[in-house]
Parts: structure tokens; C-alpha cells; sequence
């Protein structure tokens, strides 16, 4: 009686098919893999590109919003406006509310910030109090790599035409511009551009 199937075992030749099948499957399931590793170690860097440009954005946005009209004395005691460019190195500093913050000026939570370009990356400028002194430093944080330029226009309250600088009158330190346009420019030459509301954030 002859044995059957299954007592005769697997003949050299069915071995190496199913040897064969193995290593094309397993090719197959490595090459997939390594796709897939591939394509999210360049997701990974994307996404925490744009996560930084939401934040930053974010960031400078809210500050423009919440800007409020109350001007400062600046470290020799002198008068400085609620919102003013060319500041030392800074391009543009203002008050802004801050609820946040513990200390009240003038019955409202009040901080003092600004924006600068260094060596290719947007910085955060914040003061520790409203009103400087000699000495007075602030803190800097860094929001963005990448970025060439940041381009600030403002519109006057009684003007049709738009101003690279303000305050445009120095009547009153505490006037607020009715709207801000800004623009980032980056190393690659794109840009994204914003135009706001000072103070509707207060």
C-alpha cells in the first residue's frame, strides 16, 4: 500500500517554491515598509514646518488684534506710542491686552511686545514691564526659521493711503492704525500675507 501525502513529507522541489514564494513576499512586505518609513520621515518635518508657521502666525496675529491704545514711556522717560515701528532693532512694538497677566495698568492686563527679523528667523519680543527703564531688557523667542523679510504697512484713521511706518502724527502716542497688513516673505520666495483689525481682539 502506498503512503499517502502526508507521511511522504514535502518533496526538494515543493521546498523551494514555497522557499521562493516566501522570499518574493517578503521582499514584497520589506519594500513596502521602507516606503512607508521613507515617506513619513518627510511628512514628520513638513508637518512640524507647518505646525510652526500656524503657531507663529497665530502668534502675531492675536498680537495685532489685542493691541490697545495705551502708550508708554520709553527708558529716558519720554513718550512712546501705543504702537510704533523702527524701535531700536525691533520692527514693530505695541501694547496688547494680556489677561493673563497679574499686574493691571490702567485698569486693563497690559504687555509690551514686539517683532524682529535675526539671521533668518522670526523673534518675539516681550518686556517684562509696560513702562522701560535703563536697563530694561526683554525676553526673545523664536517663532519661525526660514523667513527673509516681514513687511508691515498701516492705514491711517483719517487717511486713504497706507504708511510703512507709524505712528504717521505724533499728536497722539495712543492712536491705534485702523488696519495692519503684514507679510511674510520666505527664503524660497513664498509668502502669506494678513490684514487685521487692531484692538478688536481687546
Amino acid at each position: 500500500m502506498p503512503a499517502s501525502r502526508a507521511e511522504r513529507g514535502f518533496t526538494l522541489l515543493e521546498i523551494l517554491v514555497a522557499i521562493a514564494i516566501f522570499a518574493i513576499a517578503a521582499q514584497l512586505a520589506f519594500g513596502g515598509l521602507r516606503h512607508i518609513l521613507h515617506a513619513r520621515e518627510q511628512l514628520v518635518p513638513r508637518q512640524d514646518s507647518a505646525a510652526g508657521l500656524r503657531y507663529a502666525v497665530s502668534l502675531l496675529t492675536h498680537d495685532i488684534e489685542a493691541a490697545v491704545p495705551r502708550a508708554v514711556r520709553d527708558a529716558l522717560g519720554g513718550p512712546a506710542a501705543a504702537l510704533q515701528t523702527d524701535v531700536d532693532d525691533a520692527l514693530v512694538v505695541l501694547s496688547r491686552l494680556d489677561a493673563a497677566r497679574a499686574t493691571l495698568l490702567d485698569g486693563v492686563a497690559v504687555r509690551r511686545v514686539g517683532y524682529v527679523v535675526r539671521d533668518g528667523e522670526l523673534v518675539r519680543l516681550v518686556w517684562p514691564v509696560v513702562d522701560v527703564v535703563q536697563g530694561t531688557r526683554p525676553t526673545a523667542q523664536v517663532l519661525l526659521a526660514g523667513v527673509r523679510e516681514l513687511r508691515l504697512r498701516f492705514l491711517g484713521t483719517g487717511a486713504v493711503a497706507w504708511s510703512d511706518l507709524w505712528p504717521v502724527a505724533s499728536d497722539d502716542p495712543g492712536a491705534l492704525p485702523r488696519a495692519v497688513d503684514f507679510e511674510l516673505v520666505f527664503d524660497d520666495g513664498s509668502t502669506l500675507r494678513r490684514l487685521l483689525l487692531p484692538g478688536r481682539g481687546a
